[in-house]
């Protein structure tokens, strides 16, 4: 697959489902959530930072699939700066995916094995900050999902992904090589005292050719993961306020070799989601 049928693929996939979500939404789930840990890592920064991350999500089912939107922000403590500045460095994070369901296009499941559905999933990834790195990446995705038969929800995606970039200190434009994504995705009701979620996703990228330094490029393991429990059940508001733990594991973050020290992330957080 070329960079131009990569393109062509996502973007058209994302408008027809945009056309299609807007007059056949049946279901959604909106919420703001609130995280902070202190063991987080970046790249070329020798030592752990703590970080208040604000993230808007949404997630929406409609007659031919389903969409995936979520917004991150994020303020590093002390130890992490703007550049040229006495700021504390921030950073937004922004991704969108829509999955077209073969099943519901075909209006009858496309089904075999331990599969109950297949897709096609496109979307995005963009990311920018403010630190003295000053790094800025912009993704393309796409490619088929398998949504597997179990009781909740637990999907993996095999993508193509198209990626450019730039920094500060390098000066340059980067149009990173054609790389592949496996992605995954779940969430499982579980009882736990009170009524609970364990959610998460979890993506394995291979190498991007070489970075805005010439540096060659290596695979990236980033697993996100958070058991809540919903504490609004306590007063009879069920699935508005949930609370709980979280974990962030990453490997070569950014796509950079594990000699470059905050490159390896493992941190526990601790969440708390209000639902609309």
């Amino acid at each position: 697959m070329n960079l131009r049928t990569t393109c062509r693929a996502a973007v058209t996939t994302v408008l027809l489902a945009a056309a299609a979500a807007a007059n056949s939404a049946e279901w959604s789930d909106t919420f703001i959530g609130y995280s902070r840990g202190s063991g987080f890592r970046d790249p070329g920064v020798d030592t752990k930072v703590r970080k208040d991350i604000v993230n808007l999500t949404h997630v929406s089912g409609y007659s031919l699939g389903t969409n995936f939107f979520n917004v991150d922000m994020l303020r590093s403590d002390d130890h992490q700066k703007a550049h040229d500045s006495a700021r504390n460095a921030q950073e937004v994070y922004v991704v969108y995916n829509t999955t077209l369901s073969f099943g519901k296009l075909r209006k009858s499941p496309v089904a075999f094995g331990p599969v109950r559905d297949v897709g096609w999933d496109a979307g995005f990834d963009f990311s920018s900050k403010n630190d003295a790195f000053g790094g800025a990446v912009l993704k393309l995705l796409t490619g088929p999902r398998f949504d597997f038969n179990v009781p909740g929800l637990f999907a993996v995606s095999a993508l193509a992904m198209q990626s450019w970039g730039n920094n500060s200190i390098s000066g340059a434009d980067i149009k990173y090589d054609l790389a592949w994504r496996l992605a995954t995705v779940w969430r499982f009701d579980v009882p736990l005292g009170l009524p609970a979620v364990f959610k998460g996703w979890a993506t394995y990228t291979g190498p991007t050719g070489r970075d805005g330094f010439g540096n060659d490029t290596h695979p990236e393991t980033w697993i996100e993961t958070s058991l809540l429990w919903d504490l609004g059940s306590l007063a009879g508001k069920d699935k508005v306020l949930y609370g709980g733990v979280g974990y962030q594991y990453i490997r070569n973050k950014f796509s950079n070799a594990k000699t470059i020290p905050g490159t390896k992330t493992s941190t526990p957080m601790l969440k708390l989601e209000v639902h609309f």
